[in-house]
């Protein structure tokens, strides 16, 4: 009997599974107006609205790590909001151990997104490619 290799396949559902309590957790407190994150908006600069905008997305991110070819882009947009997140604390003036959470998770969805980079391929392009 072969055996068999669940380790990419477990790893990915690990990683899946950890970026969305991280990302459905964050933007449960944008959209319950947590005072941590109305305070962080405000010192940024934002409008309240991309608060919101900003829970939106991190939601529709953490809603297609689990979609049948939506992985990627999924991870993409996650990857997206961290490099905002990452920015506006370095622009804000913090310290850079306050961007590290933010660039942890960019790489950990980078990651994510390049190992599912298949899925950015329209599938006619797939076809002709083989």
């Amino acid at each position: 009997m072969a055996p068999t290799s669940t380790g990419p396949h477990f790893g990915s559902l690990l990683l899946r599974g950890l970026l969305t309590a991280v990302f459905v957790t964050a933007a449960g407190m944008k959209f319950l107006a947590v005072p941590f994150e109305v305070a962080g908006f405000a010192r940024f600069g934002y409008p309240l609205w991309f608060m919101y905008a900003v829970g939106a997305a991190q939601l529709l991110g953490a809603v297609l790590l689990w979609g049948r070819g939506t992985v990627a882009y999924g991870a993409l947009l996650i990857a997206a909001v961290m490099i905002g997140a990452a920015f506006s604390h370095l622009r804000a003036g913090d310290p850079v151990v306050m961007a590290v959470p933010a660039l942890v998770l960019l790489g950990a969805s980078a990651g994510l997104a390049f190992a599912r980079r298949g899925e950015l391929v329209p599938a006619s392009l797939q076809a002709s490619r083989a």
